[in-house]
């Protein structure tokens, strides 16, 4: 599953697809779901490692979004709210 939130928490996209399937392989159409709900206003997605690597950066490019992957602190395991900076 797929999901792009706001600030706030309001969901913007969901995408749901079968688990084998990689987060990375979906990018480009939850960015062009993000871009048409936004109106084009989104310049930078937070993603989480899932998304890294050219294909998932290029894909949100063509939309004009720049993904910032934001990386899990070495030491933490299981589910961790990622700081954005």
């Amino acid at each position: 599953m797929n999901m792009a939130i706001d600030t706030p928490g309001h969901l913007w996209a969901l995408l749901v697809t079968p688990a084998n399937k990689q987060d990375r392989a979906n990018g480009g159409q939850l960015a062009q779901d993000v871009h048409e709900v936004t109106n084009k206003t989104v310049e930078v997605a937070f993603v989480d490692q899932g998304y890294t690597g050219d294909n998932a950066a290029q894909a949100a490019e063509a939309h004009s979004i720049r993904l910032e992957v934001i990386h899990l602190p070495d030491a933490q395991q299981g589910f961790v709210l990622l700081p954005r900076c």
